[in-house]
C-alpha cells in the first residue's frame, strides 16, 4: 500500500499526537484531583485519577519511538505493547466509570418522602482508585519490562500479530459498549459535556478500528487513527478543562447545584407546613365551642384538630410539667412508649440532651409567670436507641384548668429533615462562597503576574516603582481572598494571621539593601469582614512600603512596629462603667491599628491628607471608605494610629 508520509515525518507526527495525549491526561488528573475533596461525581473522579496512568503509560510509549534511545534495542515490539496497555486501560476506564455516578433511591415508606444521596466519600474514593490502578499499572508495565509474559504485538519480519488485530477490535467493542453506559447516565450530564465525552469515546473507538486495519506505519488507516486520537483527546480536554474552568457548575459542581435547589425547594415545603401549624394553632386558640359541656371535655375538644390533621405529638402537663396525656406518634418521635414517659420512667427533660436542656428551664419559668405566653422552641431530643433528632415545641397554659387536667398544653413534631436541609444549604453557600474567593485570588494573581512581565520592559526606576506598587497592592487583595478561601468562615479573617504574611511578603519585596529593618508586631486576634479587611490591608501596605522605601534613607538599621488590638470593652466592663463618659475619639471604634517606624519622620510641612502622593491619597480614600478615622504622630519618627469598626 502506498506510504501517505515518510517515517521522519511520521515519528514526528506520532510524537506530537502522544505528548499532547499525555499533556490532556495529566491536566484532568490534576484539576479533578485538586478537586477530590469537593467533587460529588463519582465518575469525574474515577475518569481523572485513570487518565494519570493512561497518560503515564503513553509518557513511557512516546520514549520507545525510534531515536529517543531510552530504551536500547527495545524494538517496535515494546513501542506496540505499551500502546495496547495503554488502549485497555482507557477503554475499561469509560466502560466502569458510570457505575460509579451518584445513584438516588426512595425511602419504601410511601408515607414519607425522603430523597436521599448515596455518594462515595470523595477523597477517600479517589485514593482507592489511585492505589487500584497504580497496582494494575505496576503489573502491566511489570509483564511487559521484566516478566515479558505480555503478548508479543510486533514481529520483526512479519509484522503486527494477530493479538494485536483483536485487541484493537475488542478494545473498540468495549469503548461502544462504555457509550452505551455513558448514554443510559447521561441525566447527569449538562448536555454539551454529555455530547462531547460522548464524542470522545466514539472517536476514541473508531480511532482503534482504523489501528486495526493497516500493517505498516504511515500506511492511511494508522494516519487516521491517530487523527481520531488527537481529536478524542481534544474533545475530553474540552469536556473537563474547559467547560471546568468556565462553567464549573455545569460539570464539577452540578450535582452540588442540584442538591440545592432540591434542598431549597424542601425547606420552602417545609416552611409552608411550619405556616400551617401556625394557623392550626392560632383556630384552636381562639375557637370557643358551641355547645356546653364539661371543663375536662373542653380541653380534650381543643386537641381535636392536631390529632385528625397532625403528624405530631400534642401532650398536656401539669403545674410541674410532668406528662398528664400524651398522644400521637410518641415512640416514632423518641423511641419511647407512651407509657414509659407517663409512668416517669424517663422524664421529657432527660429526653433533651443536656446542651439544649437549659433553654428548656428558661422557658418554663417564662410560662409560669405569664401562662398566656405561647412559646416556641426548637430542640434536640435524643432517642432510646441513641439517635438524635430535631424537634420544634410549641406550649401554652390552659386557662381554668379543671383539677386533674393538665395546666400546659402543647405539641411537638420532628423537623430533623429541615434542619438537614437548612444546614445543606448553608454548606453549599460556604463552598461557593469559598470557590468565588478562589477564582478571584486565581485572577488577582494572573494581574499582579502582568504587571511584574510589563515592568520588565522598562529601565525608568519610577516606572518600574510604580508597577512594584500597584504589584504590590494586587496582590495585598488577592492575599485576602486566599485566606478567605482557607479559612473556616468564607466572610471574615483572621487579621492578625493576614498581616503577618502581607508584612512577610513587603519586606521580601523591598529586601535589597533593607536587611537591617527590623518588623515588631503586637497583634490581638481580630476577625474583620471582607469589606473592612480590603481596605485596610491596602492601607498597611502603603504605610509600611512608605516607611521601607523613605523612612531609612542611606542606613540599613531601624524598626518597623505594627499593633492591632481590640479597643471593644465586655459587657460587664460597660455595666460598671457605664456612668464614664469616653473620650470622644475612642467612644466610636472598637479596633485601633498602629503603624510606626523610628525613621526621619514625615516632615512638618506635609499635610498628608493633601499630599500629591497616590500612597498617601489612597490611605486617606479607604479610611473614610470604612469610616474611620486616621491620626498622625511625627515624634521620633512617624506613627499613623488608625481606628475603625468592623
Amino acid at each position: 500500500m502506498l506510504y501517505l508520509i515518510s517515517l521522519g515525518n511520521y515519528l514526528l507526527f506520532h510524537t506530537v499526537v502522544e505528548l499532547f495525549s499525555v499533556y490532556v491526561a495529566y491536566v484532568i488528573f490534576l484539576i479533578v484531583w485538586k478537586s477530590r475533596s469537593r467533587l460529588e461525581n463519582g465518575y469525574l473522579i474515577f475518569i481523572g485519577v485513570a487518565f494519570f496512568f493512561i497518560g503515564s503509560i503513553d509518557f513511557l510509549h512516546t520514549f520507545t519511538f525510534r531515536g529517543m534511545e531510552l530504551f536500547p534495542g527495545s524494538g517496535i515490539n515494546l513501542t506496540v505493547q505499551l500502546w495496547i496497555a495503554a488502549r485497555y486501560l482507557e477503554s475499561i476506564t469509560f466502560l466502569l466509570a458510570p457505575l460509579f455516578l451518584i445513584k438516588r433511591k426512595e425511602d419504601v415508606n410511601p408515607d414519607v418522602e425522603k430523597r436521599y444521596i448515596i455518594s462515595p466519600d470523595s477523597s477517600a474514593f479517589a485514593w482507592n482508585v489511585f492505589l487500584v490502578y497504580a497496582a494494575i499499572t505496576i503489573l502491566c508495565l511489570l509483564s511487559i519490562f521484566f516478566f515479558r509474559n505480555f503478548p508479543a504485538a510486533y514481529i520483526e519480519g512479519s509484522g503486527i500479530t494477530t493479538f494485536k488485530i483483536l485487541s484493537e477490535y475488542i478494545i473498540s467493542f468495549i469503548l461502544f459498549c462504555s457509550l452505551i453506559a455513558l448514554y443510559v447516565k447521561r441525566d447527569h450530564f449538562e448536555s454539551k459535556v454529555f455530547n462531547l465525552l460522548a464524542a470522545s469515546i466514539a472517536l476514541a473507538a473508531l480511532g482503534d478500528l482504523s489501528f486495526a486495519l493497516y500493517s505498516h506505519i504511515g500506511e492511511f488507516p494508522n494516519i487516521t487513527g491517530h487523527f481520531l486520537k488527537l481529536l478524542s483527546f481534544y474533545f475530553i480536554y474540552q469536556a473537563v478543562v474547559g467547560i471546568g474552568f468556565e462553567e464549573p457548575c455545569s460539570l464539577l459542581f452540578r450535582e452540588l447545584k442540584h442538591r440545592e435547589e432540591e434542598f431549597r425547594q424542601k425547606a420552602i415545603f417545609l416552611g409552608d407546613e411550619y405556616h400551617l401549624i401556625c394557623r392550626m394553632i392560632g383556630a384552636n386558640r381562639t375557637s370557643e365551642p358551641q355547645n356546653k359541656s364539661s371543663d375536662k371535655e373542653r380541653v380534650q375538644e381543643n386537641y381535636h384538630p392536631f390529632s385528625d390533621h397532625f403528624p405530631g405529638v400534642w401532650f398536656q402537663l401539669d403545674e410541674n410539667f410532668m406528662p398528664v396525656s400524651i398522644e400521637g406518634p410518641v415512640e416514632e418521635v423518641s423511641g419511647y412508649g407512651k407509657d414509659e414517659i407517663l409512668s416517669g420512667k424517663i422524664t421529657l427533660t432527660e429526653l433533651v440532651v443536656p446542651e439544649d436542656q437549659p433553654s428548656v428551664f428558661e422557658n418554663r419559668k417564662k410560662l409560669k409567670s405569664n401562662p398566656r405566653l405561647v412559646i416556641e422552641n426548637e430542640l434536640r431530643i435524643r432517642k432510646k436507641n441513641g439517635e438524635t433528632k430535631w424537634v420544634r415545641k410549641i406550649i401554652r397554659g390552659i386557662e381554668s384548668a379543671p383539677e386533674g387536667s393538665g395546666n400546659f398544653q402543647g405539641l411537638a413534631y420532628d423537623i430533623t429533615e429541615r434542619k438537614m436541609a437548612e444546614e445543606a444549604l448553608e454548606k453549599i453557600e460556604r463552598i461557593r462562597i469559598k470557590e468565588v474567593h478562589h477564582r478571584i485570588k486565581n485572577n488577582l494573581q494572573v494581574i499582579s503576574s502582568l504587571l511584574s512581565l510589563q515592568a520588565e520592559k522598562f529601565d525608568d526606576r519610577e516606572v518600574i516603582e510604580a508597577f512594584r506598587e500597584s504589584q504590590n497592592r494586587v496582590a495585598s487583595i488577592a492575599m485576602i481572598h486566599e485566606e478567605l478561601h482557607g479559612g473556616e468562615s468564607p466572610d471574615s479573617l483572621d487579621f492578625a494571621g493576614y498581616l503577618q504574611k502581607l508584612t512577610s511578603d513587603l519586606f521580601n519585596s523591598y529586601r535589597v539593601g533593607k536587611d537591617g529593618i527590623n518588623l515588631t508586631l503586637e497583634l490581638e486576634s481580630v476577625r474583620l469582614g471582607m469589606d473592612t479587611a480590603i481596605p485596610l490591608g491596602i492601607i498597611v501596605n502603603e504605610l509600611v512600603s512608605n516607611s521601607l522605601k523613605h523612612a531609612f534613607p542611606g542606613i540599613n538599621e531601624g524598626e518597623i512596629c505594627i499593633s492591632l488590638r481590640n479597643e471593644e470593652k465586655p459587657e460587664f466592663e460597660n455595666e460598671i462603667f457605664d456612668s464614664v463618659p469616653d473620650s470622644p475619639e475612642n467612644s466610636n471604634f472598637h479596633y485601633i491599628l498602629t503603624v510606626s517606624d523610628n525613621g526621619k519622620g514625615i516632615p512638618d510641612d506635609i499635610d498628608f491628607r493633601t499630599t500629591d502622593s497616590l500612597g498617601l491619597q489612597l490611605i486617606t480614600i479607604l479610611i473614610d471608605q470604612i469610616d474611620g478615622s486616621i491620626e498622625l504622630k511625627r515624634d521620633q519618627g512617624t506613627e499613623f494610629t488608625l481606628r475603625f469598626n468592623d
